[in-house]
């Protein structure tokens, strides 16, 4: 009796009509429990706005009957099932009755699938679950077991985000992961107790590692820090079911207690090599949550990424742009964006992420690289190619940011390879970009501009030749060191080498590149041979080592020159595949 006086005291849901409610599917499984000779039911906060009818239990109205709503298995099997229409938009609390009356027959309900949790602080026993919209048919709850977590052979897995410095977007709160097929099935994040900022989900996932993220609606993605981020983003292993400690949105720890400190952060870039397809007409700066705090008179407003983003001025003409902003102290996750003709190019690079501890001027870099400005090459022909054969091939495109429009407004279509099934061809003549970003899609019902159909690289170990992308995915990327012609040729998801007979080799020895040389600041190794990591050793002339780097990932590396002696270096470079080529550096 105690128990429905606390399912009581959840309040009511208004009735709507039926044009505005969604089919819910409720399931339990009854493996190895004795089903009452009374029925299976499911009570809860939902009934009243279901059109069940007012029991003899309840003297208000039809919430929390006990003995209403029952469940069947059709028959036969140990999974009992109801299905009925509830309004949408909003969560509701249930529980199972082995009975037709509160008493022995109430299941208890294990902590992990409770309202209360740590994160929120609450005191619920009841099961919950959120109805999303009405864009699809029915919403099957998992069939868990009976007074269980999850169904027989899973895992339930339970996430908790704290918003509490955030302005909470008006879309809510979302998680999206290799569980929901990332941004193409995200789920809508449930805040339980007294809006305390604290969002949860409930995952019932198969034993392995999953990566994540956290998204604060339009306000955009997250920002995962480098302390706890694995490919930009975070990751979860599930052995067990398994509660992940509550964070704040954008860090690795809870939220702090105390007010986060301030600082004034100069951005700059180079725009000197961002003169293709007309060049620009104005330069802005994006970002995540670190923006918000930038004050307008006497409010302050809540700016993230697109929506968010500022206008630097290039005050002495030098092509360098500049704005200063007070950002919140620790990472600062932002990108770089031209605009021309109302057309906006981002950066194809993955996010920058400084780190903020004081008033900052950062560090100068050129527009969609991390390194300074070198000569731009003029501009030559790119083939790109790619094997479908592992695939369904639907329409195939490719898209990246190697011209204007870029990305899914420029997508190309490729078309089948004369004599080679199977392989999708396109080629894009006078590419300007030194550096471009690009990745093929495979888009099965033809729309390229659907995320669902982008390469998603499922194998963690054919992800060498990739950059993260801020949201949760994976671009290709390439380098150009000159005029001439190239053809880019991968095997579609993987940093596999596509290649047929007759097709010259990529080796490190034949598009290993080191410029500028000689040398006076620094000086880059441009990695072009498909390999998984380089390692690279800088020499002197004797033969000692003077510096050395490992497991590099990106297709660039830059050495910085200006502490060196002036004279004769020597650079070996080394990849995976135990190729290695050995270079003459000069530094003046």
């Amino acid at each position: 009796m105690i128990m429905k006086k606390l399912l009581l005291s959840i309040m009511a849901v208004a009735a709507l009509t039926v044009a505005e409610a969604k089919k819910v599917k409720f399931q339990v499984d009854m493996t190895g429990v004795a089903v009452s000779s009374n029925g299976l039911h499911v009570a809860g906060n939902f009934q009243a706005a279901a059109g069940f009818p007012d029991g003899p239990d309840n003297g208000t109205d039809a919430n929390w009957e006990p003995g209403t709503a029952a469940l069947s298995n059709g028959g036969s099997g140990n999974i009992y099932s109801l299905v009925v229409d509830i309004p949408a938009g909003r969560y509701y609390e249930f529980k199972f009755i082995n009975d037709n009356n509160w008493g022995p027959g109430e299941e208890q309900v294990p902590n992990i699938s409770k309202v209360e949790s740590n994160a929120n602080g609450g005191q619920n026993g009841n099961r919950w679950f959120y109805v999303d919209s009405l864009a699809n048919d029915t919403m099957e709850l998992p069939a868990v077991l009976f007074s269980g977590s999850a169904p027989a052979g899973k895992f339930a897995v339970r996430f908790a985000v704290d918003l509490k410095n955030e302005t909470v977007a008006t879309d809510g709160v979302f998680i999206a992961g290799a569980f929901t097929n990332w941004g193409a099935g995200q789920r809508k994040m449930t805040n339980l107790f007294n809006n305390n900022k604290v969002y949860e989900y409930i995952a019932i996932l198969d034993g392995g590692s999953y990566q994540y993220k956290f998204k604060n609606g339009d306000n955009g993605w997250e920002s995962v820090p480098g302390g706890c981020e694995v490919s930009t983003n975070r990751e979860v292993n599930v052995t067990a079911n398994a509660t992940v400690p509550v964070v704040c949105i954008g860090s690795c720890t809870a939220c702090p207690t105390a007010p986060i400190p301030t600082y004034n952060v100069t951005f700059r870039v180079d725009m000197t090599n961002t003169t293709c397809d007309g060049g620009y007409d104005s330069v802005t700066v994006a970002g995540a949550k670190i923006f918000k705090k930038f004050l307008v008179g006497a409010d302050s407003v809540q700016r993230n990424w697109g929506d968010g983003a500022y206008t630097l001025s290039d005050a002495n003409s030098d092509k360098v742009f500049e704005i200063t902003l007070p950002i919140d102290s620790g990472e600062c996750e932002h990108k770089f964006r031209f605009h021309k003709n109302g057309i906006t190019s981002w950066e194809g690079i993955a996010n920058r992420k400084p780190q903020i501890s004081s008033d900052t001027a950062l560090t100068v870099y050129c527009f969609n690289t991390t390194a300074a400005c070198v000569p731009l090459p003029a501009p030559s022909n790119i083939t790109f190619k790619v094997d479908m054969t592992n695939e369904t091939p639907g329409v195939v495109f490719v898209m990246g940011t190697y011209q204007t429009p870029n990305w899914q407004a420029g997508a190309i279509r490729m078309q089948p390879a004369p004599g080679e099934p199977g392989v999708f061809i396109a080629t894009v003549n006078n590419v300007c970009p030194g550096s471009f970003s690009y990745k093929f899609v495979n888009a099965a019902d033809g729309d390229s501009s659907k995320q669902q159909w982008e390469e998603n690289f499922p194998d963690t170990l054919s992800r060498g030749c990739l950059e993260g992308n801020g949201i949760g995915g994976f671009n290709r990327r390439y380098t150009r060191t000159s005029d001439s012609a190239v053809t880019l040729y991968y095997v579609y998801n993987s940093c596999t080498v596509g290649g047929i007979v007759g097709l010259a080799k990529v080796s490190l020895s034949n598009t290993y590149k080191l410029y500028p040389n000689p040398a006076q600041s620094f000086t880059v190794i441009a990695f072009n041979d498909n390999a998984a990591s380089h390692t690279a050793v800088l020499m002197d002339i004797t033969g000692r080592v003077i510096q050395s780097f490992e497991n590099i990932t990106a297709n660039e590396l830059t050495i910085p020159t200006a502490g060196l002696n002036q004279g004769i270096y020597f650079i070996k470079a080394t990849n995976t595949r135990n190729e290695s080529v050995t270079s003459k550096l000069i530094v003046r």
